[in-house]
């Protein structure tokens, strides 16, 4: 879990340098580096960054978070969960995304597909599927009657 929550603080710093660049800021209040790569970019350039970089990162993080379920219990159920939501997730952007483009109305779904990517885009899918997966292990071997 590690690995997801410095991934995340990887990721933020890069979207807020970019965000603050589009802006036309060459530097954000949390910046703890400079990412001089960004600067001088124009904001068309800079937006397909992100596009990529959200691709990436999803990527990354459901091999992470895959990866340690699979690595942390010997029941394959958390792992299996944790391919779901991912996969499930996924469709519903890109269906999102396909009714927003044969719509033409990219805007009215971009909050929705933040919120998506929001929740991939940290620890908490990892977090969630652990916890609960380690709440019914624990609640099966003893009876609440």
């Amino acid at each position: 879990m590690g690995f997801l929550a410095i991934l995340s603080y990887i990721r933020e710093i890069l979207f807020l340098s970019i965000n603050s660049i589009i802006a036309g800021n060459n530097s954000f209040y949390a910046k703890t580096t400079k990412i001089e790569f960004f600067i001088g970019k124009d904001a068309e350039t800079l937006t397909q960054y992100k596009y990529i970089m959200t691709i990436g990162f999803t990527a990354l993080f459901a091999l992470l978070t895959i990866w340690g379920l699979k690595l942390s219990f010997r029941n394959k159920l958390p792992y299996h969960f944790g391919i779901i939501v991912y996969i499930l997730c996924s469709l519903v952007a890109v269906l999102v995304i396909l009714y927003s483009i044969t719509t033409n109305n990219f805007d009215n779904v971009y909050s929705f597909l933040r919120l998506i990517i929001e929740y991939l885009h940290n620890p908490l899918v990892y977090i969630l599927l652990s916890a609960s997966y380690l709440g019914y292990y624990f609640s099966k071997d003893r009876s609440f009657s």
